[in-house]
């Protein structure tokens, strides 16, 4: 049916599907349920969680995707109408990690209202994470998920539901029965930033962004080269100073470069003897920080493609990062093998162990944390 013929369905509440006494103000959601008819007819195209809490969240978040399989269709979509910021590829994931537990909490496929970028960030939220999708969208009976979770309920829920928490998975039954009848969820949240919780989100974020891994995951003995990654913050945070002493630089949200040339000596020693292969993600690169890590043979990724930097980035066996969001996107989509992660006050990457990558925090490591790159610790 061609976009222009459509018509706007009805917005149920829990009173009108109950009751049908009264509607709520379609008028604030016109634009959105536009949008979600539009989507569907055009087709766009530190630690481990416990086990129990592993059982409890698998109810929450999708499996690991590293296979061609095509998913069960869903049983509805969940649009998120509300703004999601305009930040970076790595930023704008704080500003909806509330949808994505509750889409998968509520049986349904998150999608984006349009968001076209702005100038200084010339790509779209929507298009990235939307994907190539093609579902057909049943709005007979659609429902602003507002009407069934207060704004001053959801951080609390949303994080009760990562930690396995009883009661919150009971309240989310009761809520997942009184929306039992929505064919459609629609989401107009616009004031949401969550720094943690990666874990939490990790398999949805690995099902929409992930690249397919170059090579199988490394195992013991070692047999080829170790690729690895680095991402270091310059863009926003460069030093214009040419007298300054790049050593002492402070690299906010990724390494600082001593550290960098330390653990790249312990991983020349360890990859002997095929070596490695050096991938590093900056900015606005400058020829004095690249200078101070000296290594003979680079790929430098720049090119003005998030997406496109931060898959190459990824596909690294071993990964330096800091608490950077562009960085812990790297690692949320990353295959097998360790992320070694300077800082942590943000906490953006506790419990973000899994899908066989491993997190080890810099001021915990050893040289024999590399071990961890073939998935476990060798007795010596």
């Amino acid at each position: 049916m061609p976009h222009d013929h459509c018509t706007l369905p009805t917005i149920y509440t829990p009173s009108s599907i109950a009751s049908k006494r009264k509607k709520p103000r379609v008028w604030m959601l016109i634009a959105a349920l536009a949008t979600l008819l539009f989507i569907g007819l055009a087709g766009f195209g530190r630690g481990r969680w416990s086990a129990a809490q592993e059982g409890m969240l698998s109810r929450f978040r999708p499996p690991a995707v590293g296979t061609d399989e095509i998913a069960p269709k869903p049983e509805r979509i969940f649009l998120r109408a509300g703004d999601v910021g305009i930040e970076g590829l790595g930023s704008t994931l704080q500003h909806f990690k509330h949808s994505i537990v509750f889409s998968n909490a509520l049986h349904s496929t998150l999608l984006f209202a349009a968001n076209d970028g702005w100038s200084l960030r010339p790509y779209s939220t929507s298009v990235i994470y939307n994907g190539r999708r093609n579902f057909s969208v049943d709005a007979s009976r659609a429902c602003r998920i507002q009407a069934y979770i207060h704004h001053d309920e959801r951080e609390g829920l949303v994080r009760g539901l990562c930690q396995g928490d009883g009661w919150a998975i009971e309240r989310m039954d009761h809520i997942k029965e009184d929306m039992a009848a929505c064919t459609s969820i629609l989401d107009t949240e616009d004031h949401e930033t969550i720094n943690d919780l990666n874990g939490c989100t990790m398999g949805w974020v690995r099902e929409r962004l992930a690249p397919s891994a170059p090579y199988p995951p490394l195992t013991a003995p070692i047999n080829r080269p170790i690729s690895i990654g680095i991402h270091i913050r310059w863009g926003d945070t460069g030093s214009t100073d040419p007298d300054e002493d790049i050593a002492a630089h402070n690299f906010y949200g990724s390494w600082s470069l001593p550290n960098i040339v330390r653990v790249l000596a312990d991983l020349h020693s360890y990859a002997h003897p095929h070596g490695i292969t050096l991938t590093i993600a900056m900015q606005n690169a400058d020829p004095r920080v690249l200078g101070y890590i000296n290594e003979p043979g680079y790929t430098l990724l720049d090119s003005g493609d998030s997406l496109k930097d931060l898959q190459e980035l990824s596909r690294s066996d071993v990964l330096l990062l800091g608490e950077s969001s562009y960085g812990v996107l790297a690692h949320l989509i990353a295959p097998p093998g360790l992320t070694i992660v300077e800082g942590g006050a943000f906490q953006k990457f506790t419990n973000t162990s899994g899908f066989g990558r491993h997190v080890v925090y810099l001021d915990e490591y050893t040289p024999a944390s590399l071990d961890l790159v073939v998935g476990e610790i060798r007795d010596n």
